[in-house]
């Protein structure tokens, strides 16, 4: 059966969760970034809808879902996925993890291992946040603990003005004036600056690089080119320590590939998905580009 609706399942706490579910087939599941919504997934479930079950959920605290009364951190978002999986009866999926998004999938991985899931894939993402003198592959511009305090006090102090000086790092520096960083400025600035604060400090305290090993998964490994966020080391990184990873690099993208390339990042997630459902022996690890 077709499917394109807007549901709600009640989590443990009483917290109703908002989620997308469009088309039917192979189901995937996207999770949205920090500050984000399942609105900036909906161009992807309109462009896969035709062939999977395209699942997009708003996170607590974002969105269509509210706070609600557990405690604001990865391991909590983590486990409202699984929820949400075991309410709609979703097994195996694929899941689509973009920034924070990729850190709750690992925190879910973590916790629960990988026998629900068939794929991954990690949109511009690195498994330590900060950096410090052992890992400079974290967020771009050397962010420490000591900045990653201050950036909690501005979000608190002023939420829509931080959410408008953060929503242009999403994108490319080539669409600093498109209608995507509108869009995403006003999007952001709907969240509660309390609630991003304390999401921030539980995601800028994770430490995932000792689990990659264990992540005995398919999983791809997209990277925007022109990301503010990451640089392509970090991705590099992810791949050669993954146990069964591809990366694939958008040339036109900066942390939002599923936006700014939107045709050629639902095509990579097609053919992912596709090979998984296919049952196609692993490869090794490797590396491509998008650049039309």
């Amino acid at each position: 059966m077709e499917r394109d609706s807007v549901g709600q399942v009640v989590l443990r706490d009483g917290t109703p969760m908002a989620f997308s579910d469009t088309g039917a087939g192979p189901v995937i599941l996207a999770i949205h970034g920090w500050a984000a919504s399942r609105g900036f997934f909906t161009d992807l479930a309109d462009r896969l809808g035709d062939r999977y079950r395209v699942i997009i959920p708003d996170l607590r605290a974002h969105g269509d879902t509210p706070a609600g009364s557990l405690p604001l951190d990865m391991d909590t978002l983590a486990d409202d996925i699984t929820e949400l999986m075991d309410k709609l009866d979703l097994d195996p999926v694929v899941l689509i993890g973009w920034s924070m998004g990729a850190m709750v999938a690992w925190a879910m991985i973590r916790q629960n291992g990988t026998d629900r899931l068939s794929g991954l894939v990690v949109e511009d993402m690195t498994p330590r946040v900060l950096n410090d003198a052992d890992w400079d592959l974290g967020m771009s511009r050397g962010l420490t603990e000591t900045s990653s305090v201050r950036a909690t006090d501005l979000m608190r102090a002023d939420w829509p003005a931080y959410a408008a000086g953060f929503a242009p790092r999403l994108f490319a520096a080539r669409h600093a004036d498109h209608a995507l960083v509108r869009e995403a400025a006003e999007e952001l600035s709907r969240r509660d600056g309390e609630a991003m604060a304390a999401l921030w400090t539980s995601m800028t305290s994770q430490d995932m690089r000792p689990v990659l090993g264990e992540m005995r998964l398919p999983i791809l490994v997209a990277h925007g080119a022109e990301s503010a966020a990451y640089g392509p080391e970090t991705s590099r990184y992810l791949v050669d320590t993954l146990p069964q990873a591809d990366r694939l690099e958008f040339a036109h993208s900066g942390h939002t590939p599923h936006l700014e390339q939107a045709e050629d990042f639902a095509r990579a997630v097609d053919q992912f998905v596709s090979r998984q459902c296919a049952g196609a022996e692993p490869q090794q690890n490797t590396e491509g580009s998008f650049s039309p």
